[in-house]
């Protein structure tokens, strides 16, 4: 008989961290659900900040591959956001609004939970 594929330990550190229970659930079912979850997320910081196609941004997640400042071109409809003269793309949560005038905007609490997970640098 065949087994469902189970959870990575990985997988299941982000569903808690998201608050999705666990238990019983198949590799694909909680993929599913932690999409959801992440794609709910993405969203609420978008509104929250009013990331939109024009507005200039920072870069502050861990990639090392990404120009500081950025352009949006779009918000796709999973959450991820695109930007002008670049094919690269990261969550609302690793960028955070350009104000030239700060040198250090506040960062959104899931901006301050990306970045301890992932560590600086990744």
């Amino acid at each position: 008989m065949h087994e469902l594929r189970q959870p990575t330990d990985k997988q299941n550190e982000l569903a808690k961290s998201l608050g999705l229970s666990t238990e019983g659930k198949s590799f694909r079912v909680l993929t599913a659900e932690i999409t959801d979850a992440l794609e709910i997320k993405a969203f609420a910081v978008v509104e929250e900040y009013g990331l939109a196609s024009g507005v200039e941004v920072e870069y502050v997640g861990p990639r090392t591959d990404m120009p500081s400042q950025l352009v949006i071109s779009t918000v796709a409809t999973n959450g991820y956001l695109y930007f002008k003269g670049t094919s690269r793309y990261c969550r609302p949560w690793e960028v955070r609004v350009f104000i030239p005038s700060e040198s250090q905007a506040a960062l959104h609490p899931l901006q301050q939970t990306y970045l301890r997970i992932a560590g600086p640098g990744r």
